[in-house]
């Protein structure tokens, strides 16, 4: 065992290394035109941001009900500001963010189904990803679902794995 943890020392953080850089919240496009926003209703992971685009008109993108902004954000899409962001914060997640345009909020409405984020790979809570880690997804591996099914996919299998292994600490 001693023999597979070392090896796992060397292997690991290299791995974790080539995981990690190409991991980064997706950008979601958003145009607004013809008193509509397209696609109205996305869904988006926290990190992720949502760019509206203005094709035509004087718009806004605001949080809330519609008519009833809730101050998350107030966003000009118009003329002079030809495009606007909102990077999905953590605490939104597991929530369903409605937005509007301001001056066509009757009509023009949208909303962000925000995801919840996927288990952590710390798989026994110690505040490390390890070779402890390591033993229970392999313990669980084949299983369905379960703690160690860490991209929710409904299998513990080899994504799972990469997974644990790019969030491997020293």
């Amino acid at each position: 065992m001693e023999r597979l943890n070392a090896g796992i020392m060397v292997l690991a953080p290299a791995l974790a290394a080539a995981l990690a850089g190409g991991v980064h919240g997706d950008e979601i496009t958003v145009t607004v035109s013809n008193f509509a926003f397209t696609p109205a209703n996305v869904t988006a992971a926290p990190g992720d941001t949502i760019r509206w685009v203005r094709v035509a008109g004087n718009h806004t993108a605001t949080s809330g009900a519609p008519c009833v902004p809730n101050g998350t954000f107030d966003l000009p899409v118009n003329s002079v500001f030809t495009s606007a962001t909102w990077v999905v914060p953590a605490s939104a997640a597991g929530t369903t963010v409605r937005y509007y345009c301001a001056p066509h909020c009757t009509t023009m409405q949208g909303s962000i189904v925000v995801t919840q984020p996927p288990p952590s790979p710390d798989l026994n809570g110690d505040g490390a990803v390890n070779g402890d880690d390591l033993g229970l997804l392999l313990a669980a591996w084949g299983a369905t679902g379960g703690p160690a099914d860490l991209n929710l996919d409904g299998a513990v299998n080899g994504d799972d794995l990469g997974i644990l292994l790019g969030a491997w600490t020293v």
